[in-house]
């Protein structure tokens, strides 16, 4: 069942389905009753749902009705507006509707949910991606100038680091640290380069977003693959992250087949990909 829930045809069969109630939810008394705004329980249910998620309680009667008299208003707004067609060519709306769009794929995807057998699959092919971090542990001495840095260099063998380095609020010791939090603290190329030092030595000057800094390594921490069910969580939502891209490729593909693009021959070497399919 949940092999059968998971390809993509069955995919495409429920996006069909809402995208076809979607359509007649949307067009709800546009037709035989054009003028009409109907307000039914379902609307009031979701507004009094949004209201909890972003309030995290539910709305008072009184908030209640204003909910429901601003959805009136809201509804008949955008009717008028639609109306007389200031929906044309609106950049903004044209945005939200793709949006909308992409999020309804999205979720689709989101349905399916996969077996045991195929997260540990994922997990296997991808390792690298569930290991823990490489972690350095080091010491440093500020400087405020690379010569200064140069001349403690040459100290710090017979003087020892105590005396040495200018005044900074910057800890002279740092343990377990990833590439990541160490790019954070003194910037990318900092981290780069420590993270490359031979251990057990005064080495340097290594520039940063403060100054120079003499480093000794003191430890590293290789990374670990982390045991399966401690990552399960996060292959699930790799595996939900690669179905969605998967299911708005093969949507976007559809549209392709079902939309005709045609640009002008000026035009067509800005449009990159979809030049292979433009009229």
């Amino acid at each position: 069942m949940r092999r059968w829930f998971s390809e993509p045809l069955v995919h495409f069969l429920i996006l069909g389905g809402l995208l076809f109630g979607a359509h007649g939810w949307i067009n709800r008394g546009v037709g035989d009753e054009p003028r009409v705004v109907r307000v039914t329980a379902a609307e009031v249910n979701w507004l009094a749902e949004t209201w909890t998620r972003q309030w995290q309680r539910q709305p008072s009667e009184e908030e209640l009705r204003g909910l429901v008299a601003d959805y009136v208003k809201e509804e008949l707004l955008a009717r008028e507006a639609k109306a007389i067609g200031l929906d044309d060519n609106d950049t903004i709306v044209r945005r939200r509707l793709a949006q909308k769009m992409e999020f309804l794929v999205q979720d689709t995807a989101r349905l399916a949910e996969p077996g045991g057998d195929e997260l540990r699959r994922l997990y296997d092919a991808e390792t690298a991606r569930y290991r823990t971090p490489a972690r350095i542990s080091f010491t440093q001495i500020f400087f405020k100038t690379e010569a200064g840095a140069r001349t403690g260099l040459a100290r710090v063998a017979q003087h020892g680091p105590a005396q040495l380095g200018d005044y900074t609020l910057l800890d002279r010791d740092y343990a377990t640290l990833d590439e990541q939090t160490l790019s954070t603290l003194f910037g990318e190329q900092f981290a780069r380069q420590v993270f490359a030092l031979e251990p057990d030595r005064w080495l340097g000057p290594v520039p940063s977003a403060y100054g120079f800094h003499l480093v000794r390594v003191n430890g590293r921490e290789s990374p670990v693959v982390r045991p399966f069910g401690e990552v399960r969580t996060q292959v699930l939502e790799d595996w939900h992250r690669a179905q969605q891209a998967r299911a708005n490729e093969q949507f976007f593909a559809g549209l392709l087949k079902k939309y005709e693009v045609v640009v002008d021959e000026t035009v067509r070497p800005l449009i990159g990909p979809f030049a292979k399919v433009a009229q």
